[in-house]
């Protein structure tokens, strides 16, 4: 079996490297790059316009673009040295000014960059006829979707955590445009609400979009739009919304502990239909060397927390010696061990950033008031998938567990516990004494001083 089975879009996202426009920060986000390809050229058509949502795409293979940096922050890990990714045992600490400093404020902002492009040359792009015109639509509401996404993520580490009823405290700037250097911080209404702009647009465009099933899983398109719409709505305490949204996937099938090994390591298997949303595996690649996942784990000595691995039942197939070393207790979903299933070794394998079993999450925790036997029947259906037994009750505390051993190692613990973590009570201690208690400023990344050095309008 072939772990890293080429596609077109695979291919043209490769090619794309070498003959893409580029583009890049000149002070985080003061982004008013000279080496970007000038519109009239770059868009001569909508193939190119392709291309340049492709580098978006290419752009997300990248680890130290992935998001689940932030687990760092959280109770998932007991130990983090300094290591090959420094900023990671930085993060540990709490220390988001230290050097090197955290630089997802950089790096999700080159991304939104990166939409800005596609989103601002609409107009430049000609579309020949009713297909190219589609086409085009779609690409431009991909990219919208995106920079949503990149927008919410922003949101959730720099800012206030957003419940509906903070909208007036700032967050953070609102980079919609190429041509204007410096911004002020935003609120977080205005920030929350171009979200939505953004993804009503994009849905709407996306209705009638399809792509090869080779290729679906790999393009933000409807059904990335709804799962995120659905998170968005969850965080922000919408549950009514959240239901709405998660209800278009608790009826996909998840896998059982038998197949589990197909989500991680045989992303074409036809039984695998959980994964929403991911990014290509370039570990077999020239660039692999750049793109190894794992190392950050390895070098920085990273274990998870030993009373969250002990919370496992040991019929559960997430616990198992595929997923985390029994002695390190190192998390190691991107790291594929050779087994009956796969004969080689696989140092990293593509990053899932939206999948089924987070909607249904989603959907019980929505629906946790409302309707609790439904939650709780959804919540034992992905536990009975994973091998665990089913509960007999259900408690939001039950909820947050299972999204806990569910999404370990994906990014999401961090805003969890930003959220909930006051309802719950839950304190995060390190070895030396430090707590991050609910409410702590510490769950709100400082904005890195470079920005605050170079921006006259970031309110610190």
């Amino acid at each position: 079996m072939s772990l890293s089975k080429p596609t077109n879009l695979m291919k043209n996202l490769i090619l794309f490297i070498f003959f893409t426009l580029t583009l890049s920060a000149c002070s985080l986000i003061d982004i008013d790059p000279d080496n970007v390809v000038s519109s009239d050229k770059a868009f001569d058509d909508v193939i190119y316009y392709q291309q340049a949502l492709n580098k978006v795409y290419y752009d997300l293979t990248v680890p130290t673009n992935n998001i689940s940096a932030t687990d760092y922050a959280t109770d998932d890990f007991s130990n983090v040295i300094e290591g090959y990714a420094q900023m990671n045992y930085f993060i540990y600490l709490w220390d988001y000014q230290a050097r090197p400093q955290p630089t997802l404020w950089n790096q999700q902002y080159t991304l939104i960059a990166a939409t800005n492009v596609i989103i601002d040359n609409y107009d430049v792009v000609p579309a020949n006829n009713d297909k190219e015109l589609q086409q085009k639509n779609e690409i431009y509401a991909q990219a919208e979707a995106l920079r949503a996404w990149f927008f919410f993520n922003l949101t959730e580490i720099y800012a206030p955590h957003y419940d509906g009823t903070n909208g007036s405290e700032l967050a953070i700037p609102l980079k919609l445009k190429l041509d204007r250097e410096y911004l002020p911080q935003s609120t977080l209404k205005e920030v929350f609400d171009q979200i939505d702009n953004d993804l009503t647009d994009a849905e709407t465009k996306l209705k009638n979009f399809s792509s090869s099933s080779v290729d679906a899983p790999y393009i933000f398109g409807l059904d990335a739009v709804r799962a995120l719409k659905a998170r968005i709505a969850l965080y922000k305490g919408d549950y009514d919304q959240a239901r709405d949204y998660s209800s278009y996937f608790i009826n996909t099938d998840l896998l059982d502990s038998a197949d589990y090994w197909m989500l991680w390591g045989d992303q074409y298997g036809t039984k695998n239909q959980e994964v929403i949303f991911m990014t290509h595996n370039l570990s077999d690649t020239d660039q692999g060397a750049l793109l190894d996942y794992h190392n950050q784990y390895e070098t920085n000595n990273v274990s998870l927390d030993r009373s969250f691995y002990n919370a496992f039942e040991s019929s559960d197939v997430r616990k198992k010696n595929q997923y985390i070393d029994p002695t390190s207790r190192r998390p190691q979903k991107y790291l594929y061990l050779a087994d009956d299933n796969n004969p080689n070794d696989t140092r990293m394998l593509n990053y899932k950033y939206f999948r089924t079993a987070e909607q249904y999450l989603i959907y019980a925790e929505a629906s946790l008031k409302s309707n609790p036997e439904k939650a709780k029947d959804v919540v034992n259906k992905l536990r009975e998938a994973r091998g665990a037994s089913a509960l007999t009750s259900l408690q939001l505390s039950d909820v947050v567990a299972e999204r806990r051993k569910e999404l370990f190692q994906e990014g999401l613990r961090f805003y969890d516990l930003k959220r909930i973590a006051k309802e719950l009570g839950i304190v995060v201690s390190r070895p030396n004494g430090t707590q991050l208690v609910p409410g702590d400023a510490k769950y709100t990344f400082d904005i890195p001083i470079d920005e605050t050095n170079s921006n006259p309008y970031i309110n610190e």
